[in-house]
């Protein structure tokens, strides 16, 4: 007997010859699913590594050292965390999730006990102290806890694990960020590596919540205003204590000469202060369009300013005791977390074209591969560093003199990535833009060139100041491998004047990027503008022997960015060195715009 069913017939139009039978059409079979396996095999690996690198750490702190080195157990665990990070992104079922929230809290719950049991916890006989292991550990933990708990958060459907993750995130980020403004303002002394690392976590947990909720309007809007509002009263409050209680000291007499006579240039930058505190009380006065709230602190900051310049330019005596000495460190460190804040604050808040362009351009960092590769360069060449300078610290015979830190940043490496990172880039800023043709549909917008310009410049100076971090990071695991502390201070210096510098290089390579289309002719043009920096270097240093005239070495000496980081690392910040680094940046972002606008002409 024959199984083969015969196919139903299809009826042919009216007026037209049957067609032939033909087979009904059946949907197609139903397939299974594939689950994340390399995710997970991923995730398994990491897991592992994790493990072992953690088994290393501990067994070379309590035991004599062993075959395989704390560094490399401390290498196999950073590998194993960005594994299981990859699968806690990757792999979005309720187990997978649920388990990494479990991970996170037991993260944050080690990172309060590392805080505060006493320490140090594998040395006998020492004096134990409360808070010891708060660096690295405490802080260590928290933010594995708060990588762990993005995806978590991000990827949970339960409204109800939702809710409290994200109340979690508010939370803790709330403690650490305003109790640690709160005690580095009562206590300037905790800023120094304690509180700064901190207030960075917390307004770490703090960004992660305001990426998970409606940020423009509710509590979301407010969370990220009072951001804002800490810290410009923390910024302010800094500048205010560095620089009243100096001013009402010196009185009037530090406009005169030595002669007795007064000194016009003093009293020309003492006029063109208070006008530009007059004006910006004025500012807040007429500008109507402005927030009642914005408006109130531009009166105030304004009156207050020229209030006290008033007084010290005609009153003596009004403080007769000598300030203490507040900007370095305290100062600087409270002015720079107030800053962050409220730039973070305003990245999330404001709505005006500069402040969206930059968020644009800063993420789209972060979700290329060349942002990755730059930060990964960079911290192992800064590994490599400290593996070279903890070696060079053991194996002295004495003691090397302070700063030591100057041993660690001033190498070969360090001053050859340079080169390489910014061509890296900046090729692709406008370059790009004008090949793909986005820019003339970025350009019917209404926005003109000078946002465009000063997003793209800002974005890029940012992540090239993020591609330092690490460098900075590696000395926090010092304290762990020398046993007496070592000199701070000249960080704070070096890391401005790579600011400065990062913003000439960051410029010329923007400006190289928008007079071509070829992104490798931009990164070549730029490469060679780094080597006329590097070359400033030789000049300066080898110009004698070169036969180079002096005022030659003299002029271009100054352009040798190297130099500037020894002074810097001497805890010197050579402010002249400084602002000519700053006017390159404003020169190139000029010519930029400029460049922009005459395409208007072609």
């Amino acid at each position: 007997m024959s199984t083969t069913t015969e196919p139903s017939p299809v009826a042919a139009p009216s007026g037209d010859a049957a067609f032939p039978l033909r087979p009904l059409e059946t949907a197609p079979s139903q397939t299974l699913v594939q689950g994340p396996a390399l995710a997970r095999m991923v995730g398994f690996i990491g897991l592992f590594a994790l493990v072992l690198g953690s088994v290393v750490v501990v067994t070379n702190m309590v035991l004599p050292p062993r075959w395989i080195t704390t560094g490399w157990g401390y290498l196999f665990a950073a590998l194993g965390v960005a594994l299981l990070m990859y699968h806690a992104v990757s792999d979005t079922e309720q187990e997978v999730r649920r388990m990494y929230g479990m991970l996170s809290a037991l993260w944050l719950v080690l990172g309060l006990i590392a805080s505060i049991a006493p320490g140090p916890v594998f040395t006998s006989g020492a004096a134990k102290a409360m808070g010891y292991n708060l660096l690295p550990w405490g802080v260590g933990f928290g933010f594995l806890s708060l990588i762990f708990a993005i995806p978590f958060t991000r990827q949970e459907t339960d409204e109800k694990y939702r809710f409290f993750a994200e109340r979690a995130l508010l939370i803790v980020g709330g403690l650490l960020a305003g109790g640690s403004l709160l005690a580095g303002v009562l206590w300037p002394e905790f800023l120094v590596g304690k509180g700064i690392a901190l207030a960075l976590l917390g307004l770490g947990f703090l960004a992660a919540y305001l990426g998970q909720v409606d940020n423009s309007e509710g509590i979301g809007y407010w969370v990220a205003f009072a951001i804002g509002a800490a810290g410009l009263s923390v910024a302010l409050y800094a500048f205010g204590r560095c620089t009243i209680p100096t001013l009402l000291y010196d009185g009037p007499a530090v406009l005169r000469k030595p002669t007795g006579d007064l000194d016009r240039w003093k009293v020309l930058a003492r006029l063109l202060a208070v006008a530009i505190f007059a004006a910006i009380a004025i500012a807040g006065w007429v500008r109507k369009n402005y927030s009642q709230w914005l408006r109130a602190v531009l009166i105030v900051i304004g009156a207050v300013g020229v209030v006290v310049l008033a007084i010290a330019s005609f009153q003596a005596g009004t403080i007769s005791t000598p300030p203490a000495s507040f900007l370095v460190p305290s100062g600087i460190i409270l002015m720079g977390l107030g800053l962050i804040y409220l730039a973070v604050s305003l990245g999330i808040c404001s709505d005006s074209q500069f402040v969206t362009l930059t968020r644009r351009e800063l993420a789209a960092y972060f979700l290329s591969p060349i942002g990755f590769l730059v930060i990964l360069g960079m911290a192992l060449i800064s590994w490599n560093e400290y593996r070279v300078f903890l070696a060079s610290l053991s194996s002295a015979r004495s003691s090397i003199p302070e700063p030591i830190v100057g041993a660690y940043f001033l190498d070969f490496l360090p001053a050859i990535a340079v080169l390489l990172v910014v061509p890296a880039l900046t090729m692709r800023l406008i370059s790009e833009e004008k090949r793909t043709g986005s820019l003339e549909v970025l350009l019917t917008a209404p926005v003109n060139e000078l946002p465009i310009i000063l997003s793209k410049f800002f974005a890029t100076w940012i992540f090239f100041l993020i591609t330092w971090v690490p460098a900075g990071l590696f000395l926090i695991a010092l304290r762990i491998e020398v046993s007496q502390p070592f000199d701070y201070r000249p960080l704070l210096s070096f890391y401005a004047a790579l600011a400065a510098q990062g913003l000439a290089f960051v410029g010329m390579g923007l400006f190289f990027s928008t007079i071509t289309k070829n992104q490798i002719v931009a990164a070549v043009l730029t490469f060679v503008g780094m080597l006329m920096f590097f070359l400033c270097f030789i000049l300066r240093r080898e110009g004698n022997s070169l036969g180079v005239p002096e005022f030659l070495q003299t002029t271009l000496g100054r352009f040798s960015y190297i130099h500037m980081w020894h002074e810097s690392l001497r805890g010197l910040l050579p402010l002249r060195d400084t602002i000519l680094f700053a006017s390159l940046s404003v020169f190139f972002v000029f010519l930029s715009v400029k460049i922009l606008e005459a395409r208007k002409w072609n």
